[in-house]
């Protein structure tokens, strides 16, 4: 619709799809209205879920209950186990996905401290023993990685942006990298993250198991930290 600056009519222009096929014109509806991964200027996907109860209950996926769970999840580890019981056999079924994995401390951990799943262990024992379904166990950070940077630069990308967001204030962080191209080179799954992050004072002192505001615990903080990440693969693409 525009207006005639001379009259102040409204001239209706014709609608250029008024002529295309219900079959046609659904299609364009569908591009026009389905996310493009191929726009440069689309923001990548960055996302930050509280690992508890209370988002399981609520029904919002993908999401596991316990922080022992989403670590096994983003190693797809089926061997592992939480208070619910045995992990997903399907977790190993999509071990192909994982293109490098770890668990990231900061120097000074303790020994205890390096066993893959200790200290998420501890932290669904804190929580569990509060009786509060809402507590958070952990945070679940996914980050999609674009798909112009080489596959040899992932790892280091993530660990690095890991170790300095995250581990140099304290945090402890299980990282996964996950992709899987199909024999024609089209995406299966997309590059993307993974982090497990510590919610809960982890050390055994006289904070051990309460709540860590400053590790992403706040919604600003989880803001940052996608707007860091953003920032950062921009600038590994102009290098890519």
């Amino acid at each position: 619709m525009t207006i005639d600056l001379l009259t102040g009519a409204r001239i209706r222009r014709p609608d250029p799809s008024a002529n295309l096929d219900p079959e046609t014109l659904a299609f364009e509806r569908f591009l026009r209205a389905r996310p493009r991964h191929d726009e440069p200027d689309r923001q990548l996907d960055a996302q930050v879920r509280p690992v508890s109860e209370e988002w399981r209950l609520l029904g919002r996926r993908p999401a596991y209950r316990t922080a022992v769970a989403n670590v096994a999840y983003i190693w797809r580890d089926a061997g592992a186990a939480d208070r619910f019981g045995p992990m997903p056999a399907a977790f190993a079924e999509r071990r192909c996905e994982v293109q490098g994995a770890g668990l990231l401390l900061p120097a000074s951990a303790p020994i205890w401290a390096t066993g893959d799943y200790t200290i998420w262990e501890e932290a669904d024992q804190a929580t569990a023993a509060l009786g509060d379904p809402t507590a958070v166990a952990a945070w679940h950070v996914m980050l999609e990685i674009p798909v112009t940077i080489p596959r040899a630069r992932w790892t280091t990308l993530v660990t690095g942006f890991a170790e300095r967001e995250l581990t140099a204030k304290g945090a402890v962080t299980a990282w996964a990298v996950h992709a899987l191209a199909g024999p024609d080179g089209e995406w299966i799954v997309r590059p993307h993250c993974h982090m497990v992050v510590t919610a809960l004072h982890w050390r055994h002192d006289l904070r051990h198991r309460r709540r860590h505001p400053g590790w992403i615990g706040r919604t600003r903080h989880q803001w940052q930290l996608a707007s860091k990440w953003r920032g950062e693969m921009s600038r590994a693409c102009l290098l890519a």
